[in-house]
């Protein structure tokens, strides 16, 4: 029978005037737990007053001996010994099992960061990392980080942000200290990809893959019109009179399906690939600002010139 996963909550009520002190400990505590043996992620959340006031420490192992073996271990208890004075009454709880994993921050938005790195470079990456944890969290709305090293079979690290609000996030995304952070990591960070789960149109409209930002909601409402309408025309022209005997109910059921297969597969592709400049400016010269709307009203000209006696008028 294979190992089944098993998780460690730590939880405590911090001292007030110690939370940046308290901010470190934790940083050092993820740092040494990902090293531990069989640990699969860790998860911090800061303080969330007033439903929650203790600081959170989440740990996974694949094994629930993996999880007893780093809980009763010097690492840990040296790890404990060092909060105890940052916490009130001196108490650290550490829960296992069936408590700590039904524990979860409710609401917020997230980003998902996954890391290749060079090839020996792993040690760069992690001071890297816990100094990217430390500056994360002085930004306003900060929730927590889930941070998850390859599995067995794999290559990326995982990185799992929480922030209260889509505007906080956005305020972390185009900071200048996490600018300067990400200029840093290229000696040793070969790829990485951010998606996040805001989107407007999901799976048609991907995240700027450098920024992970989403494209602006009427740029997205934009590049749908053009797909969508020549196929709603075509299929008023060529399928509607070949299903009007069925119930209209199923007759736009079958013409909605139609339009929602060919946007999503051939046609979004190839318009975000046409204007991929105007979607995502990062990166692109600065004409394609400017060139890009002239260009969609062009499109969408052409296709109602080219369309406008497809339908006879009744």
């Amino acid at each position: 029978m294979s190992p089944t996963p098993s998780t460690l909550l730590v939880c405590a009520r911090i001292l007030p005037g110690r939370e940046t002190d308290f901010a470190l400990w934790q940083a050092r505590w993820q740092s040494a737990l990902l090293t531990a043996s069989h640990a699969v992620s860790a998860e911090l959340w800061p303080t969330s007053p007033p439903d929650q006031l203790e600081a959170v420490a989440l740990a996974r192992f694949n094994s629930l001996d993996a999880l007893r073996q780093w809980r009763h271990g010097d690492t840990n208890r040296k790890l404990i010994e060092e909060v105890i004075p940052l916490v009130e009454a001196g108490l650290v709880m550490q829960l296992v099992g069936r408590a700590a994993a039904e524990y979860a921050v409710v609401n917020g938005v997230s980003m998902v960061v996954t890391t290749r790195l060079k090839p020996g470079r792993e040690g760069a990456y992690r001071v890297w990392a816990n100094r990217m944890q430390k500056l994360q969290a002085t930004f306003p709305g900060f929730l927590g980080s889930f941070v998850q090293p390859p599995l067995k079979g794999e290559l990326d690290w995982t990185t799992v942000l929480r922030f209260d609000t889509a505007a906080n996030l956005e305020r972390w995304l185009k900071s200048d200290e996490r600018a300067s952070m990400i200029n840093e990591s290229a000696d040793f960070v070969g790829d990485f990809h951010v998606s996040r789960v805001d989107t407007s149109f999901p799976g048609w409209i991907p995240n700027d893959p450098a920024t992970g930002a989403p494209p602006s909601i009427w740029k997205t409402a934009c590049l749908v019109l053009l797909t969508l309408f020549p196929v709603v025309m075509l299929e008023m022209r060529f399928l509607n009179p070949h299903l009007e005997h069925l119930n209209p109910a199923l007759r736009t059921f079958i013409g909605n399906a139609i339009s929602v297969g060919l946007t999503t597969w051939p046609l979004m592709p190839l318009a975000i690939l046409a204007f991929r400049g105007w979607l995502y400016p990062e990166g692109y010269p600065r004409w394609m600002k400017w060139a890009m709307p002239p260009a969609l009203v062009a499109g969408y000209l052409i296709e109602i010139i080219l369309l406008w006696n497809l339908i006879a008028p009744a």
